[in-house]
């Protein structure tokens, strides 16, 4: 606050005996005259008259600026308090004041105060008490505004000091302005950081959109290599020729690398001879063996040597190998067997269906070729032409037809299930191996079916190099996948099968399922886009068998035929069920292959349940 200003500017006794004038008086000075008892008197500001002194009851003079005065104020005692309660307004005032009237006089000397700020003072604190709680800290202005119009208009005070021309100015104390500081500084920062990302964000899209294309670039350029070198990776001198290309200035070490291969092969090969020589003379010595056998048996155990070394010594097929569970597998039928005719017993294979192409005349690709009175067993393959033993068959025709085999397994099974199932393809990969004539004629894939279709075996002839199929526990189960992706492979694989030069038969699918879908019936769109010749040239036949009884509606809605639906019977559990169901792929696949072997222009067929298994539509 300002110096004090002291609007009494004197204060003496009346002269009882005056003999001389009366003391004069300054014009803006105003006299009041105070008795003993306190009754205060201003007689217009005049100053009374030698004769009236004398016998006067006044015994105090006073004199009283009457000017007005300037002043200011800054309420940081009492500082206002903003809405929040916790932030505050420093508050500065401007303020004049005077002495009002003779009135006013009288009421200043009355009121016995001598300095006039602290009684404006305190009358702005008390007009302006809580009027800061109903502004934010942020809004200073606001309160500015309301604290002018408060005091807008002049006030006369109590001690007779009237108020006037008031100009308040308000501002946040420092404590608030720091935080109002901070405040701005974070909303720029944002507002930068707005204005940024829509470029940054720009950039990291077309460093993404280029990174893709990079991708997808170097996929591409990876899949036409792995096509070019598809056959040359198949052995050992396949890799070095592959070496030998991409390095042609090493001829040297390409040619010691397959010096190393040739000397490693004869290595083993004559380890391996030395050894089934030794075995082969004692048990020979022993009676175990005739001594005729000998060669015929080590030829077969040294080609096997041969292959695995990287050789192509051939190979005769001794039937299936005995895989170790807790059920002894299946042995394959006799006539399965390697150079067995195919005898003349009920056949689990599907239809003979018509090459694609076919000439004109020639029953229809996709017309109906399952009339009941054509349904027979298959007619045992003539004899040799040189009216040989009948057991044996004539030599096969060369393969002028393929047939496409899918196998479509549900891989959401429990660990039993799958690994019976496993063993079953095992056992089918054996029986193919051994049968190049058999093998020829036919192309499986094998797709392992869950949430998602999986490729297991892509479509091709099965034969001794061929990796053998492994199913993969996994969770979920969608036909609309499995449909949809197995459309997507027979389009493709046709015209694959077709560049081969052969005719290609219509595609059969075996559908093997645990169980109801997660998709309900969603898929039965898929499955209608598949097996619908009007919609679909290559639409497949589908063969489906239900491991669980209580999935027969979806069995026999997948089926293309009402006969071509089998579920397990109640009594079975699923491990069995699926025992059971491998055999019947291994037999129905084989069997097939020998019919089209066989070289019969239409062979006939009927199709039996497998073990255990009911009719779909007998279980309804």
């Amino acid at each position: 606050m300002s110096e004090p200003v002291l609007l009494t500017a004197s204060q003496s006794p009346v002269p009882r005996m005056s003999v001389g004038p009366t003391r004069a008086t300054q014009p803006h000075l105003a006299v009041v005259y105070a008795t003993a008892t306190g009754e205060v008197v201003c007689f217009e500001g005049r100053p009374l008259r030698p004769g009236q002194q004398v016998f006067s009851r006044y015994r105090t003079r006073y004199e009283v600026d009457m000017r007005g005065h300037r002043g200011t104020a800054l309420l940081g005692r009492d500082p206002l308090v903003s809405r929040d309660g916790v932030h505050t307004f420093e508050v500065q005032v401007s303020f004049g004041f005077r002495i009002e009237g003779w009135q006013g006089a009288e009421n200043w000397v009355r009121s016995g105060v001598r300095d006039a700020l602290p009684v404006v003072h305190g009358y702005l604190v008390a007009r302006f008490h809580g009027a800061g709680r109903q502004f934010a800290v942020e809004d200073a202005s606001g309160l500015e505004r309301h604290l002018n119009q408060l005091c807008a208009s002049a006030v006369t005070l109590p001690e007779g000091l009237t108020v006037h021309g008031c100009r308040v100015s308000v501002r946040p104390d420092a404590k608030s302005l720091a935080h109002l500081g901070s405040l701005i500084d974070s909303g720029r920062r944002e507002e930068q950081g707005a204005a940024a990302h829509s470029p940054d964000r720009g950039a990291v899209v077309r460093q993404a959109e280029l990174d893709a294309l990079r991708q997808k670039f170097e996929i591409d350029a990876a899949a036409r290599q792995a096509d070019a070198l598809a056959h040359t990776l198949a052995d050992g001198e396949g890799l070095i020729r592959h070496y030998l290309i991409t390095h042609p200035d090493d001829a040297a070490g390409a040619f010691a690398m397959f010096r190393q291969l040739e000397e490693a092969r004869a290595s083993t090969a004559e380890l391996q001879n030395q050894r089934a020589l030794g075995l082969f003379q004692v048990m020979a010595e022993k009676g175990l063996v005739q001594a005729g056998d000998l060669e015929q048996m080590r030829s077969q155990l040294t080609g096997t040597v041969g292959r695995a070394t990287g050789g192509h010594a051939s190979q005769q097929f001794a039937g299936p190998a005995q895989l170790t569970s807790a059920r002894p597998w299946d042995s394959a039928p006799p006539h399965l067997a390697a150079g067995a005719p195919a005898a003349a017993s009920p056949d689990p294979s599907p239809a003979y269906a018509p090459p694609y192409g076919a000439a004109p005349g020639s029953p229809q690709p996709y017309a109906d070729p399952y009339p009941p009175e054509r349904q027979q067993s298959w007619p045992r393959p003539p004899a040799g032409a040189d009216g040989g033993d009948a057991g044996r068959t004539a030599s096969p025709a060369p393969v002028d037809r393929a047939a496409p085999v899918y196998l479509v397994l549900d891989e959401s099974l429990d660990r039993g299930t799958l690994d019976e199932l496993n063993r079953g393809l095992s056992s089918l990969h054996s029986a193919l191996s051994g049968a190049p004539e058999v093998s020829a004629t036919l192309r499986v894939c094998v797709l392992g079916m869950a949430a998602t279709t999986e490729s297991r075996l892509d479509l091709d002839t099965v034969g001794p190099g061929t990796r053998s199929p492994i199913l993969t526990g996994r969770p979920g189960l969608s036909y609309t996948h499995a449909f949809r992706t197995v459309g997507s492979l027979i389009g493709q694989d046709i015209v694959v099968v077709k560049a081969e030069g052969v005719q290609v038969l219509r595609p059969l699918v075996y559908f093997v399922t645990g169980g109801g879908p997660d998709d309900g019936a969603s898929w039965a769109s898929a499955h209608r886009d598949l097996t619908d010749p009007a919609g679909n040239p290559v639409a497949p036949h589908v063969i489906a068998l239900g491991l669980g009884a209580d999935g027969a509606h979806g069995v026999r809605a997948v089926a293309t035929r009402p006969e071509f639906g089998f579920v397990a019977a109640p009594h079975q559990d699923a491990a069995s069920a699926a025992h059971n169901c491998a055999a019947f792929l291994r037999d129905s696949v084989v069997g097939y292959g020998q019919r089209l072997a066989s070289g019969d222009p239409r062979p006939q067929f009927s199709l039996s349940a497998p073990d255990g298994f009911l009719p779909a539509q007998d279980a309804l």
